[in-house]
């Protein structure tokens, strides 16, 4: 649903193609990263400086064809400047986010990170923050760190992106997949409130399975009311290009994603080449997919 706050419209134009849509990869990963690299003999994870460097190689090599960039401050934008390996017409987003991670289990919850103020965000030339929740049904303990979120993206006069991830109950595990599916979109009508772009896991989604993708994306194009994008994480790599296609036919505004673009790259012997060849490649089809989207959606609003 096209944003028809003037404000939020003048935010967003620097994170958009000229279509009006959205082709944004992610790099805030940070323990999940660390584990994607091959450990060591004795186990011993990577460190910082790997990270830190794979970030840097991927930015050079896939923002200039990106329209926007999600880095974190520890590992990405460490110093209150804008990176000089993000290509200018790439705009930054730069995640406010702590994230509590469990080895093996991932992110387990999340707080606002207090280094990230609003004039660190101002200083890096930003142009939007953004926030995960992990979202579970009836738990209303993210409420103050949402409040807190959008009141630094206020602050620091640029956009607010807030992405959910839905979990089940603690201890337990969904009834079914349309379990999963209907907090999905219970967690875009609760988090998205507030935010200038809500980022959602693909609604609808089921490995090897895309049938339910666009009815599911037009529910959630209703339940959060404001433009949305999709995430790739847990989307298997062959499924994620027409995963996109349809959250896009079901109103969605493009992508924001990680996975789904480089993680494979990760293990390769050289990173660098293999982000240059596939990755680049799956980053050109994914924005040939959201502009062809957004301008089949102007025709039918002019009646073509």
């Amino acid at each position: 649903m096209p944003s028809t706050n003037t404000t939020t419209g003048a935010l967003l134009a620097p994170l958009k193609t000229p279509e009006g849509g959205f082709a944004m990869v992610a790099l805030d990963q940070r323990e999940s990263l660390r584990e994607m690299f091959p450990p060591a003999v004795d186990g011993t994870l990577v460190d910082d400086a790997v990270l830190r460097s794979f970030k840097e190689t991927a930015s050079r090599i896939l923002t200039p064809h990106a329209t926007g960039v999600l880095v974190d401050r520890p590992l990405g934008v460490t110093l209150p400047e804008r990176p000089d390996w993000i290509d200018r017409g790439c705009g930054l987003i730069l995640a406010a986010d702590v994230l509590h991670s469990v080895r093996g289990a991932g992110v387990v919850g999340s707080s606002v990170d207090q280094e990230v103020t609003a004039d660190f965000v101002r200083a890096t030339g930003a142009a939007a923050v953004k926030l995960l929740i992990i979202w579970r049904r009836g738990v209303r303990d993210h409420e103050r760190t949402v409040q807190q979120f959008l009141e630094l993206a206020d602050a620091a006069g640029v956009a607010s992106f807030v992405e959910g991830i839905v979990r089940p109950p603690e201890g337990g595990s969904w009834v079914d997949a349309a379990d999963r599916h209907a907090a999905i979109l219970e967690a875009a009508a609760d988090l998205s409130r507030g935010a200038s772009v809500y980022k959602a896991e693909v609604p609808g989604y089921l490995p090897g399975d895309l049938s339910q993708v666009r009815d599911q994306s037009r529910a959630l194009t209703q339940a959060a009311e404001r433009e949305w994008v999709v995430l790739s994480n847990g989307v298997q790599q062959a499924d994620f290009a027409d995963a996109v296609a349809e959250s896009c036919a079901g109103g969605a505004s493009g992508f924001l994603a990680g996975r789904a673009i480089w993680a494979d790259t990760v293990v390769e012997r050289d990173p660098a080449e293999a982000m240059a060849d596939r990755s680049v490649a799956r980053l050109k089809r994914l924005s040939g997919i959201v502009r062809k989207s957004r301008l089949e959606g102007v025709k039918e609003e002019i009646g073509e």
